[in-house]
Parts: structure tokens; C-alpha cells; sequence
């Protein structure tokens, strides 16, 4: 799928549309004239709208008639899709075409009208864009001014770090301030440009926007150091400098209105020139591209005149590059929990006075610091605006949440007191592609703290047509991760979270944009109020949506055990994604309802235990291409699963399933196939038959056997980890799987088994508690004299290798360093210890990241200048070791190492003599070392570096952190639990109240009905009595 034809939040599901249009217009299709004519219409009428959609979206400066249109256009877009599937579902199938019939309907003419309305219209804002385009270029007041220069008593935590900031630039030419927006990198950097800017001839200090014009930048820079050279008076003659200035002024003049790359290099020589002798400070701040930072370094001399440079930025991509290719040194500006409890206390303290900071002190900052996620930004921002609404919700802790969901989550963008902080979040949002920005927006279906597992967004994007393949969307998720968007869980791999803040801004934003509606806070009312009809929709409370909306929604979330949605499944016809998760009111009927669902291309029911079946009309979904009933009770898959032909990824993992159907032949497209933690015992041999299988998971199962076929190439990674609490050893047809302690593997038995030798097995851990990359490992059964030459062969290509040798020689070093380029995870045994240490160089291991060595003594390996430059995680295991002088490891030269572990063998200790010595020798280097290192022994860890140096100062560190995080998640925990508890018993109290008052009732009537007998009975004798004396009356008479 080419971009232009992708969903996005800029231009709806316009570009689809597009192209189901032009598909329709192929000889494929044979439509009745007038129907053609139509499409060619209408398709002509749509491609502008879509351009300008396009270049549009994003601005701020577009006012409520624009806005509007944007609107109508995307809701037009998605209504045309709908249509367009079921014109198309319609037609009669001929011998490879499809055909029109008269008796079919078209619904073209009706959109017409709307589609002529939306065109018209089109042309008026095609102005309105050719300005916004004209101002975005100019440089606006940056926001982060406002939070410059404050008063040094509001700058909590920033002297130490201030402090550390100059000592390194004692040691270093070039530090980069690393860390997210709103953490304080421009206000750390304008604090050590004040303290030390007088001490050099010429200084700068710059503002960079996500898409700047360079000219102009390097313009500011020339202007501010010739300035503050002129004011100060430096080291040449000031006649000359004076003429030196002058003749740089009048070249540039003489050459304005040239290109602008000559005009550029024209400024770089001229600063160049200006600052070749002078001792200089030059601060840029807040650089996002690698291409804008070259412009500005390369106008910066080198020089031996002590000149040092400051650059801050929020991308750790850039941050490793400058250190990698220009020795920066990398400062990671973090903010803790101390610093952020004092600074909201402070703020607190000024807006609503001691006495009221001080009564609700257990729990008013704790909450502040927590929701900010450690932003001081956030932190200032917060403080301020709950100041300003106390006064109207209250201060009870019970308030907190209702303001969190009704400012936060609802007017975040509106509020003035969090106007620095949108715009700080602006900046990073916009300087994203059309495509991540869609991306991440949808995120916003996530409720607060959501744990998201990579593997499921990344599939949802897909099924919304966001993107069309998984390796791009894969692709786009990491990008995400880079620039700190979507955050790692820690100790939970493969899951994240989206920062609380970020959260807010992307709900309130995809409201905005109709993109997203999130049902999720104040009793069901929603953040889509106010839009016209409703697209996506997230639930996460009771909340029952009209009968009238729910037809127009095409994706739908329900990610609590709490929400009711109270209409039936069966309504939400057009729905493309379903995902619920540990919802225990779904049960069995509901999914008859879902099988109804044509559309549907995503389909997840995890956790969901009252489902015990997937019924028969599994089959109706021929769209489906994703489906997940992972921790279900379903025991068994029907055969029907079988004609889902577009079905890539099917996954049953937790559930008790027990066998996997033959007719999963059916599924040609299938890429990936998750049976673990199930009852399967063997797989089918049609499984061996799926050309297209990237990934099979059949961790702790009892499968025995692999099919007796050749695996196709296509069959990347087969994620093999058995359950090996048997211990056992269990024989395969392509391989030979072994069990021992924490490894498990499928190893190759040799040349017998090359056709193996693509089959690759996921680690999820080599150790516990090392966090090792989760990439595929194929180990090589067996020790050999060297690398065997079948593996030269047939191994070259994969990303990982487990292999064990007698013996290391420099012709097997050297294979595995420049002729296995793809490596990533490399596990290397050694029996034979070499008489010096191996040394490892540069030139090769560009992509490892993981390197594990197995030997019995520690000193095996030194590694030199420009080693393995993408190292993150270094690990050994040894059994002794012996005294030995001048010998270093040389992590130093590991520029991006972050782990180093040692595991010491369980028959011998890490405190003899050689093994110590050894371990000091390296701790010694980890403190020299400019990244943080962590440095486990025998499970045991120790952090050395820039956060160690940090954590003493202030008594914290990372595991503190994370316990103290624990420990906010328990206190929320039990909260929560305390609230059901009180809910629970309302409940009980209103039930019982309520049955007590019909038993009174019903005893009223009782009484009542009784006493009304009663009077008739008595009426009835009187009458009697009457009836008998009359009687007598006239036998006398």
C-alpha cells in the first residue's frame, strides 16, 4: 500500500477510497456506464481535497471555517469507504471479473452532491493553506522562553546538575544534554551558559525549531558572537576585528537572494573565519535532525583554544551519533522524585497557601508527580492549573481523579495554566510525519497506566490500514520508542506505556480531530461530544453508546473488566477492529454476533475467560486477518478456522486448546501461529504447508516433532522455547532439542540437518534479570576444533549464533566478524584458554549488540579502539581465575555499553583472588567509562557512571525507582480496592434496602387486601342480619 493511499488522521479514509476507486475503474470491473462516469467524477473531484487535507493538518493557526471543512471532508471519506465495500460485495462474480447488474444499486450518485460541496469549498481553502505554508518557515517566540531566568529558588535540583554540566566541560570539547521535552535541558544549559559565559571571548546560545531555516540560524549564531566579541573586546586588535566583521557583513549583503545552500556556506565560512582564533561558547538548543546538527557543527572550528560546545535535543538516536562520530559526551537530564515533590510543594505553597498544601500533603504532590511522569515542566504546569480549579472542586483526595478526567483528559489544550506544556507537546508531535503522528494518536485508545504489548498495536495499525505491511509498522513502532513516545515497561519486555502527559494531549487531540473517542472518565461522558459521528471508540467504564452512532464506528476497544457496552455486537456493522480484553461479561452468544461482522480484519478476546468456544460462523469473517483468543477458556479450534484466507496471524496462546485442525492448511497467508502454554501435543504435518509461516511459538507444550518437511525460506523464526521442567531431551526431525537450567534450545545436529539451518529460536532470557535482546538464537550443537564449514556456508546470513569451539583461531575471529554482518546476539564457548587475550577490533560486529563468552577464565577477551560500536550487553561466565598484572578488558572503547554481567560457576566463588582482581579491574573502568554501566555479579548489581555519580548525591537509584513506582502502583492498587469495596457494599446495602421495602410493601397490601376482606365480611353479615330479620318480619306477618 503506497502512503498516499493509507488511513491517517489528516485525511481520514480518503486515500483508500482513492484507490478503490481507481480499481474500480480497472478492466476487472465491469460497471454500467453511467456508474463509471461517476467514479471518474467523483475521483477527479477528490485528489485535490486529498493534497490539501494533507498539507493542512497539524496547523494551529486555521480558523473554525477550515476546521469544519477538514472535518466534513474526512467524515465524507469514511462514509464513501463504507459504501464502496459493500457496492463492490454486491457485484456478481464472472470468469475473473466482477459485474455490474442493472438490478444492483450504486451508490455514487448520492454522494455527488457532497463530494461537489467538499470540492467547491476546496478551492477557497487551497489560499488559506498557500499562507500557512509562507509563515511556517518564519521563527516564532519560542514557548521554553517563558521558563528561562527565573529565580534561582524556583530551579530545584539544577545546581548539582549545573555543577557536574561545567566539570564536564573541563573535560570534554562537546556535551550533549540528553532527555525529554519539558525535562529542563533548556534551562540547565542557559544556567552554565550564564555561569561560565564570561569566560570566553565569544559566545552563543541558540534556539533550534523541529523544521528551521538553517540560513537564519546560522545567521543568529554569526550575529551573537561578533556582538559579544565587539562588546567584550578580545584578543585581536579591535580595528581589526571591527574590519573583519565589516568585510563579513558586506560579503553576505553582496550575496543575499543567491541559493540558499551557497548562501548557507557562505555563513558557515564567515563564522568559521570569525572564530578560528577566538576561544568560544556556542549552546544550541533543542536539535531533532542529524542533517540540521552537520550544518551548524561544520561552521564550528576546531581548534586548541579551549572553545567548548553545548547541544541539547530529546532524540537519543542524535545524542549517539554526536558521541560515536564526534566524541561528544552524553549527560542524561533526569529529574527524581525528591526534586519533583519540592518543586510541586513550592508552586503548591505560592498559589494556595501552606495551610492547604499542608492538609492534603499525603496525597496532593504524590499524585502531581506521578501523573507529570517526572516532567518538571509538567510538574510547574500542573501545580498551577490544580491552584487555580481547587477552589471549585475541593480539596478532598477524591477530587483528583474527576479533575484528572475532566481537565486533563478533556480540556488539556484549552487550559491557559497548561499552555507552555501543549506547546512544548506540539513541538514534538508535529515535527513527526503525517504517518507516526497517526500512529501514535491512535495510542489515545489506551486508558491511563495501560501496559500495550508491541506485537498487538503494530497489528492494529495494520488492520486500520494505517500501514500495510509488518515490517513498516514495526519499523514506525521503534521510532516511536526512540524519541521516548511509547516508554519500555521496566522488567516487562515487550510491553510499554505511553508517558501520562503525552496521554492527555493525544486524547484531547484525536477529539479534536474526530480521530479517537475515549469513553473513559465522569460516568461514561465522553471526549466525543461534540463530534458528528463517531469513527473509533475506547470504553473503559459502564458506558452504553446511541444504536443510531455505534453503525458508523469502525474500531472499537473495550480495555476494562468493568465496561457494559449495552448494545448488541451485531450493530457495530461496519467494524474493521475489535479488540476486548479481560472483559468478563463476554460470553459464548457474543461471538455469533461478532461472526456477523464482515468487515472485521482484527479480532482480540484476551482474557476474555466466559468464552469457551469459537462458534462455526467463524467462517463469515473472510476479512479477518488477525485473531487472538489468547488466556480464554476455548478448548478447541473448529475447522472452519480453515477458510479465513486472509488470516496472518492466529494466536490461542493460554487457552485449552488441545490439537491444532488439518484444515489450518486452508491458511495460506498465515505468518504467524502461537499455540504456547496450550495442551497441543504434536502439530499436523499441513502446518509444514503454509509457505508464508514467519513465526511459530510452541513454548511450554508437549510437541515433540516438527513436520517431516523442508522448512521454506520464508520461514524465518520458529520460537522453540519448550517447557523444560522435565529436564528432558526430546528428538526432532529437523534438529535436536536440548533443556539445561535457563538455556533452551533447537541446535542443528549437523550437516545431516542444513535444511534446517533458516529455523532460527527466540530467547526471552538467556539469564534472568540480564534483560538480553530478545533476538533470535540458533545454536550449534556440539564442540568443534573451529567454526564448521557448513555453518560458513549456511549461517552467514542469520542475526545470532550459539556456537562452542576448542579453541578461537584468527581465520574463525575473523569470519565471524566481517562475514556474518546481520549478527545481533553472539554466544562464544571456549575449552582451550589462549595464551594472550583474544582481541577484538574495529572493522566488524557493526550490528552486535549482545556478546556472551563462556570460559574458565574471565580474562579471555580485551577489546580495542572501535570495537563492536553497538554493544549494549557484555556477559561472562567462568569458573576460576589467577592473578595477573597489567591486564585490561577495555570497555571503554564499547561506546554504547549499558550491561556487563558476570556469573561466576556454582562449584567455585567470585572471591578468589583472580576472579576479584579481576572484577576491580573492571569496576575501575566502568567508573572511567562516559555511558552509565551497570555491572551485575553473580545476580548482584552495581551502577557505575553519570547516574551513580547522580544516585549518591541523592540517595536513589534505579531499582529505588523502580520500587518506589512498585510501590505508587500498590498504593493505587489498594485504593482502587477500597473503592470497589465501598461500591460492593453500597451495592448490597441498596439491594437489601430494596428487597426490605418490597417486603413491606407487599406485606402493606397484604394488611391492606386483609382488612378489605375483613370490612366485606363484615358488610355481608349486617346485610345477613338484615336479610334473616326481614325474613322473620314477614313470617310473622
Amino acid at each position: 500500500m503506497e502512503k498516499r493511499f493509507a488511513v491517517t488522521a489528516a485525511t481520514g479514509a480518503l486515500g483508500p477510497v482513492l484507490g478503490k476507486l481507481a480499481a474500480l475503474l480497472g478492466d476487472e470491473y465491469k460497471l454500467q456506464e453511467g456508474t463509471r462516469r461517476g467514479i471518474e467524477s467523483i475521483k477527479s473531484e477528490l485528489e485535490p481535497v486529498h493534497h490539501l487535507l494533507w498539507k493542512l493538518w497539524g496547523s494551529l493557526d486555521l480558523d473554525v471555517a477550515c476546521k469544519n471543512w477538514m472535518t466534513e471532508a474526512r467524515e465524507l471519506s469514511y462514509d464513501m469507504e463504507d459504501d464502496i465495500d459493500g457496492f463492490t460485495l454486491g457485484l456478481e462474480r464472472g470468469d475473473g471479473s466482477f459485474i455490474q447488474r442493472e438490478a444492483t444499486d450504486s451508490p455514487f450518485m448520492e454522494f455527488m452532491e457532497r463530494v461537489k460541496d467538499v470540492s467547491k469549498r476546496c478551492g477557497e481553502m487551497q489560499k488559506i493553506g498557500d499562507g500557512i505554508i509562507c509563515n511556517r518557515s518564519k521563527l516564532t517566540t519560542d514557548p521554553r522562553a517563558l521558563f528561562l531566568h527565573k529565580d534561582a529558588s524556583e530551579l530545584v535540583g539544577m545546581e548539582p546538575k549545573k555543577k557536574e554540566i561545567i566539570q564536564l566541560l573541563q573535560k570534554n570539547e562537546m556535551v550533549c544534554i540528553l532527555g525529554a521535552g519539558g525535562m529542563g535541558k533548556t534551562t540547565l544549559a542557559d544556567l552554565v551558559y550564564h555561569a561560565v559565559g564570561d569566560e570566553f571571548q565569544c559566545r552563543a546560545f541558540v534556539s533550534v525549531h523541529p523544521s528551521p531555516n538553517m540560513t537564519e540560524i546560522l545567521g543568529i549564531i554569526l550575529s551573537q558572537v561578533t556582538d559579544c566579541a565587539m562588546s567584550a573586546g578580545s584578543g585581536t586588535e579591535p580595528a581589526a576585528e571591527q574590519n573583519m566583521v565589516t568585510d563579513i557583513s558586506i560579503s553576505l549583503s553582496e550575496k543575499s537572494g543567491t541559493e540558499p545552500a551557497a548562501e548557507q556556506n557562505d555563513f558557515i565560512k564567515g563564522i568559521s573565519n570569525f572564530l578560528s582564533d577566538e576561544r568560544y561558547l556556542v549552546i544550541i538548543d533543542d536539535i531533532w535532525h542529524w542533517e540540521e546538527w552537520e550544518v551548524i557543527r561544520n561552521a564550528l572550528p576546531k581548534s586548541n583554544m579551549g572553545s567548548k560546545i553545548i547541544m541539547t535535543t530529546r532524540v537519543k538516536a542524535l545524542a549517539d551519533k554526536c558521541r560515536t562520530e564526534q566524541g561528544a559526551h552524553v549527560y542524561t537530564q533526569s529529574f527524581h522524585h525528591e526534586d519533583a515533590k519540592r518543586l510541586s510543594d513550592m508552586i503548591l505553597n505560592k498559589s494556595v497557601g501552606r495551610d492547604i498544601l499542608e492538609a492534603n500533603a499525603q496525597w496532593l504532590s504524590r499524585n502531581i508527580v506521578h501523573t507529570s511522569g517526572l516532567m518538571p515542566l509538567a510538574i510547574i504546569c500542573l501545580s498551577s492549573a490544580w491552584a487555580e480549579s481547587h477552589h471549585v472542586l475541593g480539596d478532598d483526595a477524591e477530587y483528583w481523579y474527576i479533575w484528572v478526567s475532566e481537565v486533563l483528559m478533556d480540556r488539556f489544550l484549552s487550559t491557559p495554566s497548561l499552555k507552555p506544556l501543549v506547546q512544548s507537546l506540539c513541538l514534538v508531535f508535529d515535527d513527526l510525519p503525517v504517518e507516526l503522528r497517526t500512529c501514535l494518536l491512535y495510542c489515545s485508545i489506551y486508558p491511563l497506566g495501560y501496559f500495550i504489548q508491541r506485537d498487538c498495536l503494530v497489528r492494529k495499525w495494520i488492520a486500520e490500514r494505517f500501514v500495510s505491511q509488518q515490517e513498516v509498522s514495526e519499523a514506525y513502532f521503534d521510532k516511536l520508542v526512540s524519541r521516548n513516545l511509547l516508554q519500555p515497561v521496566p522488567k516487562y519486555q515487550s510491553f510499554y506505556i505511553v508517558h501520562p502527559i503525552m496521554l492527555a494531549f493525544l486524547v484531547c487531540r484525536a477529539k479534536e480531530d474526530n480521530f479517537v473517542a475515549c469513553r473513559q472518565h465522569n460516568n461514561g461522558r465522553g471526549s466525543s461530544s461534540h463530534a458528528k459521528q463517531i469513527r473509533r471508540l475506547s470504553l473503559d467504564t459502564d458506558c452504553i453508546p446511541d444504536e443510531d452512532v455505534v453503525s458508523h464506528i469502525r474500531s472499537l476497544a473495550v480495555l476494562s473488566d468493568q465496561p457494559h457496552i449495552g448494545v448488541p455486537l451485531k450493530k457495530f456493522k461496519n467494524l474493521r477492529v475489535l479488540e476486548i480484553d479481560s472483559c468478563k461479561r463476554l460470553e459464548n452468544f457474543s461471538l455469533v454476533d461478532i461472526c456477523g461482522l464482515i468487515w472485521l480484519r482484527y479480532l482480540g478476546l484476551n482474557g476474555c475467560l466466559e468464552i469457551t468456544e469459537i462458534p462455526r460462523e467463524i467462517w463469515r469473517l473472510q476479512n479477518l486477518e488477525t485473531l487472538e483468543v489468547r488466556n480464554t477458556s476455548i478448548c478447541k479450534l473448529p475447522m472452519e478456522i480453515g477458510t479465513l484466507v486472509h488470516l496472518r496471524t492466529l494466536n490461542v496462546s493460554g487457552t485449552m486448546v488441545t490439537e491444532v485442525p488439518r484444515e489450518i492448511t486452508g491458511l495460506s497467508r498465515l505468518e504467524n501461529l502461537d499455540v504456547s502454554s496450550t495442551r497441543v501435543k504434536e502439530l499436523p504435518k499441513e502446518v509444514g504447508k503454509l509457505q508464508e509461516l514467519r513465526t511459530l511459538d510452541i513454548r511450554v507444550t508437549k510437541v515433540r516433532e516438527l513436520p517431516r518437511r523442508e522448512i521454506p525460506n520464508s520461514f524465518l523464526s520458529v520460537v522453540g522455547h519448550f517447557d523444560s521442567s522435565s529436564g528432558r531431551v526430546v528428538k526432532l526431525p529437523l534438529g535436536v532439542f536440548r533443556s539445561s537450567g535457563d538455556e533452551q534450545v533447537i541446535s542443528s545436529s549437523g550437516a545431516n540437518c542444513r535444511e534446517s539451518l533458516s529455523i532460527l529460536v527466540l530467547f526471552n532470557h538467556l539469564y534472568k534479570r540480564c534483560e538480553v535482546l530478545p533476538v533470535p538464537m540458533h545454536r550449534v550443537a556440539g564442540r568443534h576444533m573451529k567454526v564448521p564449514q557448513w555453518v560458513k556456508q549456511d549461517l552467514c546470513n542469520v542475526c545470532s549464533l550459539d556456537i562452542s569451539l576448542w579453541k578461537l583461531v584468527e581465520e574463525d575471529l575473523e569470519f565471524l566478524k566481517t562475514q556474518m554482518p546481520n549478527l545481533q546476539a553472539l554466544q562464544l564457548r571456549f575449552e582451550v584458554l589462549p595464551r594472550e587475550p583474544v582481541a577484538i577490533t574495529g572493522g566488524g560486529f557493526l550490528k552486535l549488540e549482545t556478546f556472551y563468552v563462556d570460559c574458565r577464565l574471565p580474562r579471555v577477551i580485551t577489546f580495542w579502539e572501535g570495537a563492536m560500536p553497538k554493544l549494549k550487553h557484555l556477559e561472562f561466565k567462568f569458573y576460576t581465575g589467577t592473578t595477573s598484572q597489567h591486564y585490561s578488558m577495555g570497555i571503554k572503547h564499547l561506546d554504547s555499553l549499558e550491561k556487563v554481567v558476570f556469573r561466576c560457576s556454582e562449584y567455585y566463588t567470585s572471591d578468589s583472588p583472580g576472579i576479584r582482581e579481576t572484577i576491580d579491574v573492571l569496576r575501575k573502568e566502568a567508573v572511567e567509562h562516559p555511558q552509565e554501566i551497570t555491572l551485575w555479579v553473580n545476580d548482584k548489581p552495581e551502577v557505575f557512571g553519570n547516574r551513580a555519580r547522580k544516585s549518591e548525591g541523592l540517595g536513589l537509584d534505579i531499582e529505588k525507582e523502580f520500587e518506589e513506582w512498585e510501590k505508587q502502583i500498590e498504593r493505587r492498587a489498594t485504593e482502587i480496592a477500597a473503592v470497589k469495596e465501598r461500591i460492593r457494599e453500597q451495592r448490597l446495602r441498596l439491594s437489601t434496602a430494596a428487597e426490605g421495602r418490597a417486603q413491606r410493601d407487599k406485606n402493606n397490601a397484604r394488611a391492606g387486601i386483609e382488612k378489605e376482606i375483613q370490612e366485606r365480611k363484615s358488610k355481608l353479615e349486617i346485610r345477613e342480619q338484615r336479610l334473616r330479620e326481614e325474613e322473620r318480619y314477614y313470617n310473622i306477618k
